[in-house]
């Protein structure tokens, strides 16, 4: 059984006050149909960065990067030391 990608967490407020942390790419599926549209292309350039975080062919960084890119396009504080 092959083992979880995970990244490095990211905390991000989800509501003004309330801040979650993920660290794979379920969490970071899940905040990305929460807080972005699906048409901005920081979305869509994170969507595929997930999946591909997910089946191995991409680099956590490299995902990571993407997500915190999208959600900040959308308006998100994230807290990334």
């Amino acid at each position: 059984m092959r083992r979880r990608a995970t990244i490095r967490p990211v905390s991000f407020e989800e509501r003004i006050g309330t801040f979650r942390v993920v660290t794979d790419a379920k969490g970071m599926g899940a905040a990305l149909l929460t807080h972005c549209e699906p048409s901005d292309p920081y979305f869509q350039k994170a969507a595929v960065a997930c999946l591909a975080l997910e089946s191995g062919d991409t680099e956590p960084e490299q995902a990571r990067a993407d997500f915190v890119a999208a959600l900040k396009a959308a308006g998100v504080f994230v807290r990334d030391p």
